[in-house]
């Protein structure tokens, strides 16, 4: 007979009806019958009763019950409740309650702490919130965390250990007894206090040992009086922590006793319930059951939340650098980058120095750097304890590594392009510089050697180019036998290690200055003047996407991984997908040139896979609505970009691995700073499209932050508002003295040509009107401002000692040499003529010669990037922001009739708070500009629970 094994794979396709007796409902009616029988037999149930079936017997129980008293009916019913109310908290393991509350919102989950203690104490577990932080996007710094934990722990042993001696001193100190009688000490010595002569004392310090200052004790005096009135405190070992508000309490019953308490000596028992219950929700820190301290991550949660409604509402406090009362501490002209990270931001400026500054004192740290010859273009610092280092380029074409602590110069890499470095970063394996030279070069940080991981591969198909003496391992490996080694075909020379900072390796695809670059891992991006946005492999050079759509030249990009974000002169910040090279959004808001952006979308983590069904689902939507008619074939596009909506009729890129509008969590965000003196945070809505969520200005912040330094803005509007009046009124008036150097021995003369010029034009019945003839006192106005100063800055007694002091010198040279020929009549230029008399040729050169200053100083620091105007082309426009405008009308600076000077007065002024640089974390917002001051909005707000958790909140990604 054949026997067919069976073998359990772990499923079964065999079904059994409910009637088997071996199935696991015919199991689990048996097993309740074997159950009930039992019951009934140590309850002494009657067998006829348990006889009956189920529905029978409920049925004669409600009768049995209907016979009962209210009262009895109700002590049943009681003593039933604990079989139908069942807590899953109080059966189920933490492990598996906590999976089910991490499903539940923040507020349902401060809903649910209210059921029960032990409700509340499930649902303010730490870990819990420490998990739904972290869904939200946001990013924790373990690393600061921990730091800080250790930082209490140490400060907890270290007051254990002053409480104990505290309690131990204070039973060595003599007591004496209400009312003055003599009483022993702990040592059973009597009190010395008693003694009332000198033989006494001398005495009862042979037997019992000195006491300290004797001879200033006043024998008998009112110390004794005071100490009568000095009783032992017991210090309770379940005193609150040194956060609890019972602290001030204990505080004062200690004082009222006669003794003051620190603080600090009252610690709460290890994992007393006490401590633990008022540390719950209102404290940073709590106790686990073995008395160590630990994060409250529901206080950190609650106060991350505060922070996010504050960007949500606009509700921030601004600051400045330098602080308002030190304005000596500021750059002497514009500021073009800035750097910071927690407490510590790098700046530097075209004055070629950097500076150190403390955001939280707001004042400058030690002396600025000096080392650049030329402006600061750029700069990445990290002030960690294995870097310790700021690396600067300038436009001297040189990079220069400073150690952060000290401020001193490690190392300077002369000419290290062959134009201005606008920008470089680095991390722990590579430096990267791009510059106007159209070039990226790559430098090793650290020594390397044939075979090391970030050593360059060097001969790959359109990688980048490397120097000589880097080896071609690939070809060399080609050539090698199956049992040859690489160290024996190297020679000794081959063999020696690459220095640290040498050029292993340039990129050089762009057609135009490179002005922005990103490190990301093993990928590099970078951002010309070419509009491409480029994205290399760090290690062969090879380029592995290109990212078009912007119609002008790109100034900023930032890449997370998943995403390139790019800012460019064609006043647009547009998303692009890296793999596709698809465009994913275009946000358009600014109205001249985006100069820096940064991103943050808050992603979730592992949401990649997401990211892409996403796209697909939104790329099956277009093809049903194509289907159904509600979009034409070819679709028809109108001149507007879409800026992340998901509407099929708004779909501009199929087939990306994004979404529309990049994707990220609901506290996704973009600040982006342009040359229309703007700052701008996007927020995305609900249906992926990026909108305005608000709009700032440096200037406002200046003003906000009651610095005394007057903002270039202001300087340069009195300037044009003076210079207009001055044009429909004009009056012979003597000028003042040369603006530029007030000083100088010669402004009688030029006085005296200026009235002489004046009365010529007078007597020839001329009528200026609105010519750039007056506006001789407008560049007047913008080197001294005519309103005073506030009362508390260091200027406002300089203006009163001599108002016509410069507040910032120019230096620009076509500023000095206009402005002095104005007033002069400069030797090659403007002559004047004998017999005092001014030609009309010589009138309308001194005219020109005053509007090339006018015009110098409005644009007195151009900008530090290139980009062409039109097609990519290697040429170097120095004033990119306006060439995406109309341009204005040409014109002559020898006509006495400017042009210019009858255009509408908005199109007169030029932009003059120009936003270069920017910055945001979780908290603030930092940027420099054209004025020699830094601006920041801190989205704190003031709140002293989210400064303090502050810290622990990551940078965006």
């Amino acid at each position: 007979m054949d026997i067919s094994l069976k073998i359990d794979e772990g499923y079964s396709e065999d079904a059994r009806s409910q009637d088997d007796p071996e199935s696991p409902i015919g199991l689990d009616t048996v097993i309740e019958g074997a159950l009930s029988q039992s019951w009934s037999k140590a309850a002494g149930i009657p067998p006829q009763i348990m006889a009956l079936n189920e529905a029978e017997r409920s049925d004669f129980v409600y009768n049995l019950l209907r016979t009962l008293r209210t009262s009895s009916i109700a002590e049943i019913v009681d003593r039933l409740r604990p079989l139908l109310h069942i807590d899953p908290v109080a059966v189920l393991p933490p492990e598996i309650t906590s999976e089910i509350f991490s499903y539940l919102t923040p507020s349902t989950l401060l809903e649910a702490s209210r059921a029960s203690r032990a409700w509340r104490e499930r649902a303010l577990d730490s870990r819990l919130w420490r998990q739904k932080f972290r869904s939200e996007g946001w990013g924790l710094d373990m690393d600061a965390i921990r730091r800080y934990e250790q930082e209490q722990q140490h400060r907890r042993k270290a007051r254990s250990r002053r409480a104990e001696a505290h309690v131990e001193q204070s039973r060595q100190k003599k007591r004496v007894r209400a009312g003055g009688h003599a009483a022993m000490d702990d040592n059973g010595s009597p009190p010395r206090n008693n003694l009332t002569s000198p033989q006494d004392v001398q005495t009862w310090n042979k037997q019992y040992g000195g006491v300290e200052a004797d001879e200033e004790n006043n024998l008998g005096g009112q110390d004794c009086v005071k100490d009568e009135e000095m009783y032992d405190l017991e210090i309770p070992r379940t005193a609150v922590t040194p956060y609890s508000p019972d602290t001030q309490t204990l505080h004062q019953v200690a004082r009222g006793k006669g003794r003051s308490m620190d603080a600090d000596t009252l610690l709460p028992s290890p994992g007393s319930e006490r401590s633990m219950r008022l540390d719950d929700r209102h404290s940073l820190i709590r106790y686990d059951p073995s008395g160590v301290p630990r994060v409250n991550y529901n206080h950190v949660y609650k106060q991350k939340r505060k922070l996010e409604e504050n960007w949500e509402s606009g509700a921030y406090q601004s600051f400045q650098l330098p602080h308002r009362d030190h304005p000596e501490e500021a750059h002497k002209e514009c500021v073009y980058t800035v750097q910071y990270s927690g407490r510590y931001l790098v700046s530097g400026s075209r004055d070629k120095t950097l500076r150190k500054w403390d955001l939280d004192t707001q004042r400058l740290i030690g002396q600025p750097l000096v080392g650049h010859n030329a402006s600061v273009l750029c700069l990445q610092f990290d002030n960690s304890e294995g870097e310790d280092m700021i690396a600067s380029g300038s436009s001297d074409t040189d990079v220069i590594l400073w150690q952060f602590s000290t401020g001193k110069m490690i190392r300077k890499i002369q000419r290290a392009h062959d134009e201005s470095v606008l920008n470089l970063k680095f991390d722990s394996r590579f430096l990267v510089t791009c510059s106007k030279d159209k070039t990226i070069k790559i430098w090793n940080r650290q020594e390397l050697r044939p075979g090391d991981r970030d050593y360059p591969v060097k001969g790959v198909q359109g990688g980048g180019s490397c120097p000589t003496f880097i080896l071609d391992l690939k070809q060399m490996a080609s050539q090698m036998g199956p049992d040859m080694d690489l160290e024996r075909l190297l020679s000794a020379e081959e063999k020696e290690p690459v220095p640290p900072y040498t050029a292993i390796m340039v990129l050089e695809s762009h057609n135009a200055a490179v002005n922005a670059i990103h490190i990301y891992k093993d990928q590099l991006v970078s951002a010309s003047g070419d509009r491409h946005v480029h994205l290399w492999d760090i290690h062969t050079g090879v380029r592995t996407s290109v990212c078009r759509g912007h119609t002008k030249g790109i100034a900023c990009v930032q890449y997370d991984g998943k995403r390139i974000v790019s800012g460019s002169s064609d006043n647009t910040i547009r998303i692009f997908d890296p793999v596709t090279q698809a465009e994913v959004a275009c946000l358009t808001g600014h109205t001249r040139l985006v100069r820096t952006i940064q991103s943050a979308f808050g992603d979730l983590p592992g949401k990649r896979e997401e990211l892409e069904a996403e796209a697909v689902e939104i790329d099956g939507k277009f093809h049903e609505a194509r289907r159904a008619g509600k979009i034409p074939t070819p679709p028809t596009r109108t001149g507007e970009r879409n800026a992340g909506s998901r509407d099929p009729k708004n779909i501009m890129a199929l087939g990306a691995k994004l979404p529309p509008g990049g994707g990220g969590s609901r506290w996704g965000r973009i600040v982006s700073g342009s040359y229309d003196e703007t700052i701008i945070i996007w927020k995305k809505l609900a249906d992926g499209r990026w909108t305005k969520a608000h709009v700032l200005r440096q200037e406002e912040a200046l003003r906000a932050a009651g610095g005394p330094l007057l903002s270039q803005s202001d300087l340069n509007s009195q300037a044009h508002q003076q210079a207009l009046a001055t044009a429909r009124n004009y009056a012979p008036l003597p000028p003042p003295a040369d603006p530029l150097n007030p000083q100088n021995p010669q402004d009688n003369e030029a006085q005296a040509r200026y009235r002489a010029f004046a009365a010529q034009l007078t007597q020839a019945g001329h009528q200026p009107g609105p010519s750039r003839l007056g506006l001789h006192n407008g560049l007047h106005s913008v080197t001294n401002p005519p309103y005073p100063f506030p009362q508390h800055s260091t200027h406002h007694q300089a203006h009163q000692q001599q108002h016509r002091t410069p507040q910032h010198p120019p230096s620009n040279p076509a500023v000095q040499q206009a402005a002095s020929t104005a007033t002069h009549g400069g030797p090659d230029t403007i002559q004047q003529p004998t017999g005092g008399q001014m030609s009309l040729h010589h009138q309308q050169q001194l005219v020109g010669a005053i509007a090339t200053a006018q015009d110098a100083a409005q644009n007195m620091h151009p900008p530090p990037i290139s980009m062409p105007a039109q097609a990519p082309n290697p040429s170097n426009n120095p004033h990119p922001s306006t060439q995406h405008q109309a341009p204005l009308p040409q014109y002559h600076h020898a006509a006495v009739q400017h042009p210019r000077a009858q255009l509408p007065p908005q199109q007169i002024s030029q932009p003059n708070a120009r936003v270069f640089k920017l910055q945001f974390d979780a908290r603030r917002i930092i940027c420099c500009s054209q004025d020699p001051k830094i601006v920041g909005w801190d989205f704190a707000n003031g709140d002293e629970g989210i400064m303090e958790c502050s810290r622990f909140f990551s940078t965006p990604q």
